[in-house]
């Protein structure tokens, strides 16, 4: 009973085959069999029998078909119905392709366990399975595609058979085979491979040169391609006799998994030219026994890499030597080394690869003068040896090419400061800075632990002016071990100065700025150029668009520049969580060589220039993110700093919530580098702009200083407008924590500016504030014409938000005066406008006030209402102050409905918003709420204790 495939397409039944039928239903076994116990839809049959030319009726047609094959079936294996198609059921072992992958499972197996005469047995037992082409006679395109793949794995397992027969030392009885199989197959490498050692060990030479030309010669003129590398590598090796294609001795052949292979007397040269391992070398040993691992573990089919990769002086050259000094014993026939930094040329690729083979036993005179020959010789001398080369510091895969072993027992161990993308099957490591315990460790192997330990703060203190870099760590702490007269603290003073640091970590040959150097001035003349100008950005992280700005470029071409300092490991990237696009950040000594290279090679104009663009971008893009909260330049004052922007469309802020939080520190890093360069105008338009996040999340700190530096600076430069727009911009910040006199002084000094200057929109906005002010001191006598002439100024200079703001004030001011008519009819005002412009901040706003209207007619359902409408909006906008009030709000509407729980439960969340939010005025009222809601509870005197203890 089963289908076989392995053939012309089957069905037995009770031991027979019978008629399947019509050549549509062989096509549908076929494809339920080649998808067995998994469902086949029924789109897939259609393709099948059809193509893409399918009649009308073709799901009614395999439905016939399913049925009458149903009929032929056995109840041991049938076809079931399973949306969105069908499925048979039938036991594995009764698939012939099934019983075939087994047996070539189970060869593989014995062939690992070295019982290699088992192994061809199983593999013969599998291939006689097959009785022809897999699949023959069934007319499908997609099933024949199947049937393509069962035949590659029939002749991987005819292959492999072949190989086990080879290292049985079986090649006079295999010559036949392989000559029918290559006249099957002109175009498979192995057979022809297989074909030539066969010959070469009968002692038929000549015969298996002859097959090598033959390769060539078809390959040539029927593919257009030479022979691939093993193939010429096997040619070389019957040419020069190689002792190693003689039939290893039988405790080799018995166990592929062996990691030593007796030394050859054929070729006595054994080289070792690895340099001495670092006597301090620390904290990698995870990752020495990781390298270990990957080299001593191969199945010696293709060649194993590690490639080590990390920042300059990051320690890369002291893991690759460790690790070799540790493989001795696995890679018996000798190290090969080169350092790598002074190569490139082929000429000097040549050279080292002179030098490897003298190191190999071969004859300076007997060494080919051009490079290819060189390679070649090279690549036969190491094939079958048990050899590790060492290639440190390399710039790029091109320059190793010509080193790389042909041999799969051969290993190679590559560092680099980039990552070497293209090393096909390399086990990458990647090594990052030490932690501090790592560092502090390398230190006291270095200087001895009683002085580490004598001046822990000290030597955490060096720790960090080293940057954690285990060079940098070196050298310091050679410094300190050849002046044992030092204390920790002598070296740390030194470092303390930016601008010498990289003076100080000099120490008697050992130079990081020659390290750092040695990258900078491999990259590119632009990547240098954005290397270089990435110092004038103070923040300490910066996103990707800072490139463009730098460089004046469009976003695309500054990507691939900036990915050249990542890929170089001279930018580190760090990705915030919840970001999708990465930052970028210098480690501090790099920093400091960037800003050295920046100050010699650009000039203060282009210095000038660069940060021109990158200030003007932050504004642009503050800018943009405003309008894309509050609908457009309302309630905000711009100067005339010149904006850049990137070429082309660009779309840079996608959540504008998010965008503002993750660019705050960038963007107070950009004011206060602003105020220091002395560009005004700037300074106070990206202070007064960046008050859009300040405010709502509370960052009063980062506003004060940022709004006190442009000031300062704009008095200094006589800049009457922006001085006024920063008086505004500080008084607003005393009227949110409620220092009304500081307010109320600041705003009558901007209120004189605005107007010596002629600015309306400012007038307006100071105006406001001002009333805002008086209403809270109980000046209410003047709250009515402040708001009233602020409302005719906000429209006359087309300020939506500030009209909606207004408004929404004198509707409190009629909720007061029990107008509550008058007040409904602002506030409906109000929110019309908000939701014409789409301002959610000022739709909050709008939406607390209604609350306040409806509490007054103690319609505490649409006051809810109003406050979960406005939680859900605050949350959105990352509102930290807003969500504070509109809980405060929401616990007091509780409590006026004499739900005493979710009262407590409320006022509890909006007692920890109002602390998170720092508004200490807010946190009195709530304490103030729970107190008398303490009151209300008197039948819970827990509650009062809670109340008491907040």
């Amino acid at each position: 009973m089963g289908v076989q495939l392995l053939g012309p397409l089957e069905l037995v039944v009770d031991r027979r085959p019978v008629d399947i039928g019509s050549p549509r239903q062989r096509v549908v076994l076929a494809m339920l069999a080649l998808n067995a116990n998994r469902v086949t839809t029924v789109d897939q049959l259609i393709d099948a029998v059809w193509d893409d030319a399918p009649p009308a009726s073709a799901r009614s047609q395999i439905q016939i078909c399913v049925s009458a094959l149903r009929k032929l079936m056995s109840p041991e294996f049938t076809i079931t119905t399973r949306p969105p198609g069908y499925l048979l059921e039938i036991d594995r072992a009764e698939l012939d392709s099934e019983r075939f992958t087994r047996k070539v499972a189970a060869a593989k197996q014995l062939a690992e366990d070295g019982e290699l005469t088992e192994a061809a047995d199983a593999l013969r037992a599998a291939l006689a399975l097959w009785r022809g082409p897999a699949l023959a006679g069934v007319d499908s395109d997609v099933v024949q595609r199947d049937a393509a793949r069962l035949q590659e794995r029939k002749l991987l397992a005819e292959e492999e058979r072949l190989r086990i027969e080879l290292a049985l030392g079986r090649h006079e009885q295999i010559t036949g085979e392989l000559k029918a199989l290559i006249d099957d197959q002109p175009f498979r490498e192995r057979p022809y491979a297989f074909l030539m050692l066969a010959l070469y060990r009968a002692g038929r030479q000549t015969e298996a040169l002859e097959v090598g030309r033959r390769v060539r010669a078809t390959l040539i003129e029927e593919v257009g391609i030479e022979p691939g590398q093993e193939l010429q590598d096997l040619e070389r090796a019957i040419l020069n006799r190689d002792p190693v294609l003689l039939l290893p001795t039988p405790a080799v052949v018995a166990s592929p998994k062996a990691t030593v292979t007796p030394r050859r007397t054929a070729d006595p040269a054994i080289p070792r030219l690895l340099p001495a391992g670092i006597a301090d070398f620390t904290s990698r040993e995870d990752t020495v026994a990781e390298i270990k691992q990957v080299l001593a573990d191969g199945d010696d089919v293709a060649l194993r890499i590690v490639a080590i990769s990390g920042m300059g002086g990051v320690g890369k050259s002291s893991l690759a030597i460790r690790a070799a000094h540790e493989l001795s014993d696995t890679f018996v026939d000798g190290h090969l080394y080169a350092d790598l930094r002074p190569t490139g040329a082929d000429e000097d690729t040549a050279a080292l690869l002179a030098r490897f083979l003298r190191a190999l036993g071969v004859a300076g005179s007997a060494i080919p003068d051009g490079l290819a020959e060189r390679v070649e010789m090279y690549r036969s001398k190491v094939f079958g040896k048990r050899l590790l080369v060492v290639l440190d510091d390399v710039t790029s895969e091109p320059q190793i090419r010509p080193l790389l072993p042909g041999s799969p027992t051969c290993a190679v161990i590559v560092t680099s400061r980039t990552r070497l993308s293209e090393l096909s099957g390399a086990h990458r490591v990647d090594l990052d800075l030490f932690d501090e315990e790592q560092s502090l460790r390398m230190l006291s192997r270095i200087v001895g632990s009683e002085r580490i330990d004598a001046e822990p703060e000290h030597a955490r203190e060096l720790v960090n002016f080293c940057g954690r870099l285990p060079l940098a760590l070196r050298i310091a702490g050679a410094r300190l071990a050849s002046r044992p007269h030092w204390r920790v603290v002598s070296l740390t003073r030194r470092l303390r100065s930016e601008a010498h640091r990289l003076d100080e970590l000099t120490h008697r040959g050992l130079v990081l700025r020659t390290n750092i150097g040695l990258t900078y001035r491999s990259l590119s003349r632009s990547a240098q150029q954005l290397f270089r100008r990435f110092a004038l950005v103070q923040a300490p992280d910066f996103p990707g668009w800072a490139a463009a700005a730098l460089l004046d470029t469009d976003l695309f071409e500054a990507e691939d520049i900036l990915e050249t300092l990542v890929d170089a490991q001279m930018l580190d990237t760090v990705l915030y969580p919840g970001e999708q696009l990465p930052r970028y950040r210098f480690h501090d000594l790099i920093r400091v060589y960037a800003a050295e290279q920046l100050l010699a090679v650009e000039s203060a104009q282009e210095r000038e220039d660069a940060l021109g663009r990158l200030l003007g971008a932050w504004l642009a893009l503050a800018e943009q993110a405003h309008r894309m909260e509050y609908g457009g330049d309302f309630t905000v004052l711009h100067g005339d700093a010149p904006r850049w922007t990137p070429p082309g469309e660009a779309e840079i802020i996608d959540n504008v919530v998010t965008w503002w939080e993750t660019e705050r520190r960038s963007l107070v890093a950009a004011i206060k580098q602003a105020a220091a360069a002395g560009l005004d105008e700037v300074s106070w338009d990206l202070a007064h702009t960046a008050v859009t996040l300040f405010e709502t999340k509370g960052y009063f700190d980062d506003w004060r200083e940022t709004t006190q530096l442009a000031l300062e600076l704009v008095e200094r430069k006589g800049n009457d407008r922006g001085r006024a727009a920063m008086l505004y911009s500080l008084g607003t910040l005393h009227m949110s924590q409620q220092r009304l006199d500081e307010a109320d002084a600041c705003f009558t000094t901007a209120l004189g500016l605005f107007d010596a200057v002629g600015d309306v929109h400012g007038r307006a906005m100071a105006l406001r504030n001002m009333a805002y002010v008086d209403r809270m001191s109980g000046r209410l006598d003047r709250i009515r014409a402040k708001y009233t002439e602020s409302l005719e100024l906000m429209r006359s200079v087309g300020d939506r938000v500030g009209e909606a703001h207004v408004l929404c004030n004198l509707a409190r001011i009629h909720v007061d005066d029990g107008d509550l008519d008058g007040a409904r009819e602002r506030l409906e005002l109000a929110l019309r406008i908000s939701q014409q412009v789409r301002c959610l901040r000022m739709e909050a706003q709008v939406l607390k006030q209604f609350s306040t209207l409806y509490g007054h007619t103690e319609d505490f359902e649409l006051a809810r209402q109003m406050l979960h409408r406005v939680l859900r909006i605050v949350r959105d906008v990352g509102d930290w102050i807003g969500e504070a009030h509109a809980l405060y709000s929401l616990g007091l509407v509780r409590h006026g409905e004499g739900r005493l729980d979710l009262a407590e439960t409320t006022l509890q969340h909006a007692l920890t918003a109002s602390r998170r939010a720092a508004q200490e005025k807010l946190e009195t009222e709530v304490v103030h709420a729970l107190e008398r809601l303490a009151a209300a509870m008197s039948d819970r005197p827990e509650a009062i204790t809670a109340a008491q203890g907040t």
